[in-house]
């Protein structure tokens, strides 16, 4: 288990972490855990981790926190998918793909996120963001 984490091995996991950049580190590592006692492949672990590690990061970069100062992130197996949930503050825009230019150093996270996923969504309820991803465990 990782140090100050209490996320379960088994069944679906709710995390509540701060509104900060290395937060992302914290969901990867607990994500990475979770994955790999569920015996997933090293190629499911590091593309869940760089679907949470964007996920995370957008969350911190272009919205706000929850009430509590907090990102909430979940996840669950489904089926034969992992569905990662990221929920935020919300902010002044609605997340969106968007096509980056070879020489720009932004925008590409959501990108990624479409080409490692199935599918991704956004529920969007009053200063509530949550972005949802399907993940292929194969």
């Amino acid at each position: 288990m990782i140090p100050g984490m209490t996320a379960p091995l088994q069944g679906p996991v709710t995390m509540s972490v701060p509104f900060a950049p290395e937060s992302a580190s914290r969901v990867r590592a607990a994500l990475s855990t979770w994955l790999g006692h569920r015996g997933s492949s090293p190629a499911v672990v590091d593309e869940a981790r760089l679907v949470a590690t964007e996920l995370v990061g957008n969350a911190v970069r272009h919205a706000s926190p929850l009430g509590n100062g907090t990102v909430l992130v979940r996840w669950q197996e489904d089926g034969s998918d992992l569905v990662l949930s990221v929920c935020d503050g919300g902010g002044p825009s609605r997340p969106e793909r968007v096509e980056a230019q070879p020489y720009d150093v932004r925008g590409r996270g959501l990108t990624i996120v479409d080409a490692l996923s199935t599918a991704w969504w956004v529920e969007h309820h009053t200063q509530l963001h949550t972005v949802n991803v399907r993940i292929p465990l194969r």
